[in-house]
């Protein structure tokens, strides 16, 4: 029998799970439902990538998706023995950055490039800085720096996301094998 949790209660442990692999973080955590699904939003000011992020909070997609075929198929899971649908299909990832930050990105790549990407400008807007020039590849350049650029070698293991074991989408997975194994 499974378990179907509400996109609320997904958004509680993605909550929990990202304040076990990052502390010190404050993360903005908020669910979205509209017809047809659900998703879930994090935002964060520096601190760990979007990849690190994704890698926590996306244990707990309900669903992916298939460009190929424009198709969206749900994800199954389980937690302590019990099969589980998460209620949300997506969890979105958004890293903003301070300008203190943007500021150590630009210094970096001036660093390693020099005068490459001296005219790549750190704006602030909304509480957010963020890179502008017209030169495409002084600004990639830099972004990338910035992109890579954290506090944490890693994320510290999450006792909510290590309860998590992935059992395929769409009813692929070996189930009963796996039940029996537990």
């Amino acid at each position: 029998m499974t378990t179907y949790l509400s996109t609320a209660e997904t958004a509680k442990m993605v909550r929990t799970a990202l304040k076990e692999s990052f502390p010190g973080i404050k993360f903005s955590v908020k669910s979205s439902t509209y017809a047809g699904g659900s998703s879930i939003s994090v935002r964060w000011t520096d601190g760990p990538t979007d990849a690190m992020v994704s890698s926590v909070a996306g244990t707990f997609s309900g669903a992916y998706f298939d460009s190929s075929t424009d198709y969206k198929g749900s994800t199954r899971a389980m937690i302590d023995g019990k099969e589980i649908h998460f209620g949300a299909d997506f969890i979105n990832t958004r890293r903003e950055t301070s300008l203190a930050f943007m500021l150590s990105a630009k210094a970096a790549a001036v660093r390693k490039y020099g005068a490459l990407v001296a005219g790549v400008e750190v704006k602030e807007s909304f509480g957010s800085a963020h890179l502008d020039s017209t030169d495409y590849d002084a600004f990639r350049l830099v972004s990338e720096i910035a992109c890579k650029r954290t506090t944490y070698l890693a994320p510290r293991h999450s006792k909510t996301a290590g309860k998590v074991i992935y059992l395929g989408n769409d009813g692929y997975s070996d189930i009963g094998a796996l039940r029996a194994e537990a």
